[in-house]
């Protein structure tokens, strides 16, 4: 099965940035997750997911980064999430994700909101 997701990773101020893209669906979330946990042996531990091109996220990529949320947060860092659309938007807030993560309109609020 062909599918249209990517990731691409950026760091600002010591903050990495994955922009997703595409179906985060049980097909791909899995990329997601060991991404995440590169990462964090890596010892990072402030992150923004950026999902303006993200287009569907299904229960298993949601229960994916609830995980890693809750293991960051252990470590003292964070996960916030910038640019949902409307359908993802009412998909965290169907699910109460809106009430875990911090969600912001712009990168720059994301950001400045890790000082």
């Amino acid at each position: 099965m062909v599918t249209n997701f990517e990731i691409i990773e950026e760091e600002k101020n010591g903050v990495v940035i994955l922009r997703v893209s595409g179906e985060l669906d049980a097909l791909v979330a899995p990329q997601l997750k060991d991404r995440l946990i590169k990462l964090m042996e890596l010892d990072k531990s402030y992150f923004i997911l950026d999902f303006e091109g993200l287009s569907h996220i299904n229960s298993l990529a949601m229960g994916i980064i609830r995980g890693r949320l809750k293991e960051i947060r252990e470590k003292n860092g964070d996960i916030k999430l910038v640019n949902l659309n409307d359908h993802i938007t009412n998909i965290f807030e169907m699910v109460g994700l809106d009430e875990l993560f911090q969600i912001f309109e712009t990168e720059d609020e994301a950001l400045n909101s890790f000082n």
